[in-house]
């Protein structure tokens, strides 16, 4: 009866798996043949190339001709803000381990406020605040104020799992001064954490869309923004060829964010 009961169990696991893992992949799979199979075997008949060719990558051509500026500047903001949350995450989050003071932990959790409110109210928050500025720097700020809680989780979380203190005090007994301490104990011991905050901060500064298209009055627009009008505005070949092209870019940083994420808890464990 139990081996029944276990076999059974171990079915329906196996088939909500199977169903969850049809669900996330046979869209993707569709998307990504879209972009360059001739797409009225799909039940559509915007195509972008030749009646008479099965494929085409033209809608590939396409984007890359109109919508290059805005893939680059999704890229700077991306870059900017991993710059950006590591000179300022990075000893935000030191300083409220190691010298918290009264209402460091309020200010931790309203960090994350910008996570659980709209892209709506962030927007209108920021214009109201910063109506002067407008265009790159204020879309980046938009890009810091979702990027930035992620960063100063990831390494608080890290200088909370082993012993800086007296690490430090170790170090200092020996004679090391404060930036010695710095480079030859803290540093080193948040290189993990720190690149998987960068990782978190690129993938979600790619991603965004609400803020970047709100706050941006001009162009080039963001990437997402790209997608947005070529599903709304163009053809399912563009508009699948956008989603792969931006597939290309973040899925490898998800897949690095795991494998990183899986060894930056190995290594707390041991001690590293």
């Amino acid at each position: 009866m139990m081996r029944w009961r276990s076999s059974f169990e171990f079915l329906v696991i196996y088939a909500v798996t199977l169903a969850l893992l049809a669900l996330i992949v046979v869209p993707m799979v569709v998307v990504t043949l879209g972009s360059f199979l001739n797409v009225e075997i799909l039940g559509t008949d915007q195509w972008s190339g030749d009646r008479n060719d099965w494929v085409s990558f033209a809608a590939f051509e396409y984007l890359f001709r109109v919508y290059l500026p805005w893939m680059t500047f999704s890229l700077q903001l991306a870059l900017l803000s991993i710059v950006i949350c590591v000179l300022i995450a990075v000893p935000a989050a030191y300083v409220f381990v190691q010298y918290p003071f009264r209402g460091s932990r309020l200010i931790e959790e309203l960090l994350l406020l910008p996570l659980s409110l709209p892209g709506i109210s962030m927007s209108i928050g920021l214009l109201a605040a910063y109506n002067t500025i407008r265009g790159t720097w204020l879309v980046l700020a938009g890009h810091i104020l979702y990027t930035i809680p992620f960063m100063v989780r990831v390494v608080t979380g890290t200088l909370r799992s082993f012993d800086v203190t007296t690490l430090e005090s170790a170090a200092q007994t020996l004679g090391a001064g404060f930036w010695q301490r710095m480079w030859l104990i803290v540093l080193p011991n948040l290189r993990h954490s720190m690149i998987l905050g960068s990782l978190l901060a690129f993938a979600v500064s790619w991603g965004e869309f609400n803020v970047s298209y709100l706050l941006n009055a001009g162009h080039p627009q963001t990437f997402p923004a790209a997608l947005f009008n070529t599903y709304a505005n163009e053809s399912f070949q563009r508009s699948s060829a956008a989603t792969v092209i931006f597939l290309a870019v973040v899925l490898p940083v998800v897949i690095a964010i795991q494998r990183l994420g899986g060894r930056a808890s190995v290594d707390v464990e041991q001690g590293v």
